[in-house]
């Protein structure tokens, strides 16, 4: 048995799906100051044995890494040999407190199938989900897959009619990433354009 590790850096909403698992919501903000962020998933090509995902390009540290574009897909994996993970071991970040309460997600956040959507959409049916801080403060979550030997995860990405896939070799560690990059607007401020009641907020929250 081997085991995937699956980070999540960046802007997500993370759901829970009714007892199936994980929905993440992987939003973009376009006409924001967070339009430009960077959406991928960043992979070794060692740990990877196919892909047919476009656009594909060199990255990471004298392009040794791979980055495959996200846009507004829904994603799954499939090899994962565990059961739906019912909740997310250890403690998320969340906006409370000085701005008007966010009383639900927009629909076209939160629909895949909305029309004009705006996020991309993550299902983790099967894995491990945990919340962990790194030295820096920043709490990322991570999911784990096991797999059964030699098999590892596929990752499948489908938009409209088109599907396509990452295989990567069991044992494999990757990223999914959302990056915000504008260095003057507070990065927290994406999550409240998000809302309902909440999209006119400017303050800074408790937690």
């Amino acid at each position: 048995m081997s085991v995937t590790s699956i980070q999540f850096i960046g802007l997500f909403v993370v759901i829970m799906n009714s007892g199936a698992g994980l929905h993440i919501l992987l939003p973009h903000f376009p006409g924001t100051p967070f339009a430009d962020h960077v959406s991928v998933i960043q992979f070794n090509p060692a740990q990877v044995s196919s892909s047919s995902w476009p656009g594909v390009t060199a990255c990471g540290p004298d392009g040794t890494l791979r980055c495959a574009p996200i846009d507004l897909e829904t994603i799954t994996f499939t090899g994962a040999i565990d059961p739906a993970p019912v909740d997310i071991i250890g403690s998320i970040p969340h906006l409370r407190c000085c701005c008007a309460s966010m009383t639900d997600i927009l629909t076209k956040y939160k629909d895949p199938a909305a029309t004009g959507k705006l996020s991309a959409h993550i299902f983790v049916e099967q894995g491990v989900a945990e919340a962990l801080t790194g030295a820096n403060g920043r709490t990322d979550t991570w999911v784990t897959m096991h797999s059964a030997d030699p098999s590892g995860i596929t990752l499948r990405g489908i938009a409209g009619t088109s599907s396509f896939n990452i295989v990567f070799n069991a044992g494999a560690q990757f990223a999914i990433m959302n990056d915000a990059t504008s260095a003057t607007t507070p990065h927290f401020l994406a999550y409240y354009l998000m809302g309902v009641g909440s999209s006119s907020c400017t303050s800074v929250p408790s937690d």
